[in-house]
């Protein structure tokens, strides 16, 4: 069970873009692409690995025919790009999407009720102890609610 999550762990991913400069036909220049979003890009996909001869997207404002890889506009279509499918590790496209859930350096931003007598630099030393019996315990004289809320499990009775 553990070798089939990772073997599908390193299985590629796809991930599908659109060519987005202003002119998307000219071959001029640098090419600038943008990603489809993780949900048109998954129903892309799907489309892609079906067995049918004729291989057509409906998104919401774009028809997507894989045959001849371009996006058509539906208000114009007229408006054509081309559009690429590039196989990405799943590791490499989950690093990229998923940034530490929280940084205490932005504390000041998003807790801004943390700045005691102490400040959030001590608070930070103190959420860095190991919890033991001999590490000091603050009280609410020392420091705001907020903290003491994040401090409660590292202090003992």
């Amino acid at each position: 069970m553990v070798s089939q999550a990772i073997k599908g762990a390193d299985q590629p991913r796809a991930q599908w873009y659109w060519k987005s400069n202003s002119d998307p036909w000219s071959t001029n220049g640098n090419e600038e692409w943008t990603k489809y979003s993780d949900i048109e890009s998954a129903i892309i996909e799907e489309v892609f690995n079906q067995k049918n001869k004729t291989k057509l997207v409906e998104l919401d404002n774009y028809s997507i025919n894989l045959n001849d890889s371009i996006q058509i506009s539906k208000s114009d279509p007229n408006k054509q790009r081309q559009i690429k499918r590039v196989l990405t590790s799943r590791n490499e496209s989950q690093v990229k999407r998923h940034p530490a859930p929280w940084n205490i350096y932005e504390a000041d931003e998003q807790f801004p009720d943390w700045h005691s007598s102490l400040g959030a630099s001590s608070l930070s030393q103190r959420l860095a102890r190991p919890a033991s019996s001999d590490v000091h315990c603050c009280d609410e004289s020392e420091t705001s609610s907020v903290a003491m809320k994040h401090l409660a499990d590292r202090c003992t009775a």
